[in-house]
């Protein structure tokens, strides 16, 4: 059977029948060609034709109101789609489940005189829970392909999870649109969701950890809230053989150190050594990970590997590029109830030891980086793993984005009470505000350590009422944007050090003095190991100021993380 020759509408179409889409309701147009074309060349899709767009949408608005399943309704570009507008907004308030999809222009045609051309992205956003817009070029690429086929599990999920509704989804395509090839008969990626009614079945448990039994898990962690029913939880699903935790720092959970060791193992072998221990299942939760190192593994080997996320999204967030599962719930209850399903398996010979397995790399990996740690000059690198390393455990410690959380990921120490950083989008503004409302709402002490770029985009801080007395500072000064120099995106451009790595006007002592604040320097190791208790035992707001040479810095970071075994 032929089906159309744009890929995006094929993928979308393949997604819409294997979520369980049955009834598609169409009108007649042509820039809409290539859905009506992919619509037909899927039988098991009941089609419905209705000429008038409005008459259209009511039609799928019984359908699904009765059924209480999905229903698409399908549209040209223009006016056609405003035309729904009165059925969707009887879909949103009686919740109805509709899947809107309208074909478009390629966006460099709108609102240039072109015909049937409106502003039809997010056109119905008042009446729908959400939009999609899919893209007319870069058919060809695997990435696009992957993010259409995302796009559009997630508009399903979307309409049928919680309280339903519509979505629209809308296609801009371009010429030629009634070209067609022959279908592909390969499945589309699904992703499935598990919600908290579902969860309430022990039976449901007791079939996840049968498929998983021999598998080989890795476990990642990103950045999420101090949580002691978490934290055990996860402690006693980590003791599993066949399971491997990945942690970062700010994944504030406190387990074997091994654990945290990421960016220093992954960069410390070589991909074809490295891809011989990927996982057979990634299962993550918390929120965006700092390694882009661990992303990239994940995502190159993402064909043999099937992803679960645990935990609750605004979104279908797939950054693997290998999701298959969504499980809705609390990640300290759905932990606790695999560890049950599961602990009658720990004793079988089906489970690899695939802990141990990567316990080895990670021993190795730690002793030769660890070895380089000792033997660098004074550098960020240096002040770093002092700083950490000697921390006292009861603070509750801030990181800014750039150097700072990047270098709290590769250094090994015991973690402090809890670590936080801005990573929700991990932007340097506002990093020391954070930490001094954060310190408000502690018992404890805080420290933020942040670098100069940073601390001059919230130098307005200092000047907060509010700090508490025992607050502390540490600025890493490298000379300006720092992270610029290590990035490969930017550190080999001639620009870089004009234009990117500027230093910032930051008279550290006197804006200290002026603010009433405690201050103190160093630029070398013996007089950091000299001040640096006096300095957190100071009963006085303080900031420490470490200068490092940035370039240097830069260049030692880029060894250690270019060390091989």
């Amino acid at each position: 059977m032929e089906d159309t020759a744009k890929k995006f509408s094929s993928i979308l179409f393949d997604v819409l029948q294997e979520k369980g889409v049955k009834h598609v309701v169409c009108s007649p147009g042509s820039r809409n060609v290539p859905l009506l074309i992919a619509a037909a060349s899927r039988p098991e899709l009941k089609k419905h034709f209705v000429v008038d767009e409005r008459s259209a949408a009511f039609l799928a608005l019984g359908i699904s109101l009765v059924s209480r399943q999905p229903v698409a309704i399908l549209c040209t570009s223009g006016t056609a789609l405003l035309n729904y507008a009165p059925a969707i907004a009887e879909a949103y308030y009686q919740a109805i489940p509709l899947l809107v999809i309208s074909a478009d222009r390629p966006v460099q045609w709108i609102d240039q005189d072109d015909s049937q051309t409106l502003r039809q992205d997010g056109a119905l956003n008042n009446y729908v829970k959400k939009s999609y817009s899919l893209p007319a070029d870069g058919e060809e690429n695997p990435q696009l392909q992957w993010y259409v086929n995302r796009l559009a599990n997630d508009a399903v999920i979307t309409a049928t999870s919680g309280r339903m509704g519509p979505v629209h989804i809308n296609v801009h395509l371009d010429e030629p649109l009634g070209k067609k090839t022959e279908k592909n008969t390969s499945h589309q990626r699904i992703i499935h969701t598990l919600e908290a009614d579902a969860l309430a079945n022990k039976e449901v448990f007791r079939q996840l950890a049968d498929s998983i039994k021999n598998k080989r898990i890795l476990l990642v962690c990103g950045f999420s809230q101090p949580d002691s029913r978490l934290q055990k939880a996860i402690a006693d699903f980590s003791t599993f053989p066949n399971v491997v935790c990945m942690a970062e720092t700010i994944s504030n959970l406190h387990l074997n150190l091994k654990d945290f060791n990421i960016d220093s193992v992954i960069t410390a072998y070589d991909e074809e050594v490295l891809d011989s221990y990927r996982p057979d299942v990634v299962i993550s939760i918390g929120g965006a990970l700092v390694s882009r190192k661990l992303k990239e593994f994940l995502r190159r080997n993402s064909q043999d590997c099937i992803h679960w996320s645990v935990g609750f999204s605004h979104t279908t967030s797939d950054p693997f590029m290998s999701l298959s599962l969504k499980i809705e719930t609390e990640p300290a209850r759905f932990f606790k109830n695999l560890n049950n399903a599961l602990k009658k398996y720990r004793a079988s010979s089906q489970m690899p030891d695939y802990r141990k397995e990567w316990l080895h790399l990670r021993q190795r990996a730690s002793e030769v980086k660890n070895r380089f740690i000792d033997s660098a000059p004074w550098s960020e690198l240096k002040a770093f793993d002092f700083i950490l390393r000697n921390l006292p455990r009861d603070y509750n410690l801030f990181l800014s984005n750039g150097t700072a959380i990047r270098y709290a990921q590769i250094i090994e120490y015991d973690l402090p009470h809890a670590s936080y950083c801005n990573r929700g989008v991990s932007g340097i503004d506002g990093s020391i505000s954070t930490a001094i409302g954060g310190a408000l709402a502690y018992k404890g002490r805080s420290i933020i350590i942040t670098g100069d770029l940073s601390m001059a985009y919230d130098i307005s801080s200092l000047s907060l009422r509010d700090v508490p007395d025992d607050f502390k500072i540490i600025v890493i000064d490298n000379q300006g944007g720092g992270i610029f120099r290590f990035i490969p995106s930017t550190s080999t451009l001639k620009e870089c050090e004009e234009y990117l790595c500027q230093p910032p006007l930051l008279p550290l002592r006197n804006l200290a003095e002026g603010y009433g604040w405690a201050y103190m320097e160093c630029d070398n190791l013996g007089t950091l190991d000299k001040i640096y208790p006096s300095f957190l035992s100071l009963k006085e707001k303080a900031i420490l100021n470490i200068s490092c040479n940035g370039e240097l810095s830069a260049s030692i970071l880029k060894q250690y993380m270019d060390i091989k075994i």
